[in-house]
């Protein structure tokens, strides 16, 4: 079964008058358990695509299946509990909230669901990550390696089948880089189906498959 599966996807941006094709006809599948690789240039349209399928943003043409439901056609509440469920998203940024501590972002997911937090699946989770002793920091106090396993955390607590990863080596030194990537990998090796956008060609080697864009086109 495909976790992923996006059919002549189109996403178009005007500035001006000028018709800029960020996605332009792109269609293929992530197979369930499969790590893939998207790479490409800067603005070759890669996080685009990325935000297309996590429902971030709403493509102008083609259909997006997660799972088999086409998200395309899902109202509000719908997509944003395939989100919520179905989905981990890791940002390049780290986007956690600055005013909350590292406990209160990662289990911010589960409160949006109107979830208590599991304190077992708290624990095994920030173990596996080496946070333990961080929970009640903010992000501020926190490098940056520590604030990406924070928002991997985040990504992961609701046990989601799927995990987008956009550039999220590109902020970090290259040990604490290489330490994500090699969660990444265990993240994937246990089941879950990873799609990562990365510039960095020796990290989409390691993926089971990679897809190059240029120009919002799969070339």
């Amino acid at each position: 079964m495909n976790a992923v599966e996006v059919k002549n996807l189109s996403k178009i941006f005007f500035r001006g008058d000028t018709e800029i094709k960020a996605v332009n006809d792109i269609s293929f599948e992530a197979e369930d358990g499969e790590m893939l690789a998207i790479t490409g240039s800067s603005g070759s349209g890669k996080t685009t695509l990325l935000n297309l399928i996590g429902g971030i943003e709403e493509p102008t043409d083609g259909e997006i299946f997660i799972y088999g439901t086409d998200i395309t056609l899902s109202d509000k509440n719908e997509l944003a509990r395939i989100r919520r469920q179905k989905i981990g998203y890791i940002f390049q940024d780290f986007n956690l909230i600055p005013i909350l501590t590292v406990k209160e972002n990662i289990i911010m997911p589960l409160l949006l669901d109107s979830k208590k937090a599991n304190k077992k699946r708290l624990i095994e989770t920030v173990r596996y990550l080496g946070l333990e002793d961080r929970l009640d920091h903010l992000p501020s106090q926190l490098s940056g390696g520590q604030k990406q396993r924070a928002a991997i955390a985040r990504a992961i607590i609701n046990s989601p089948g799927i995990i987008l990863a956009d550039e999220p080596t590109g902020n970090l030194d290259r040990a604490a880089a290489d330490g994500i990537m090699k969660l990444l990998l265990d993240l994937n090796k246990n089941g879950m189906t990873v799609i990562l956008v990365t510039h960095d060609e020796r990290y989409a080697d390691m993926c089971d498959r990679k897809i190059s864009i240029e120009d919002g086109k799969i070339i």
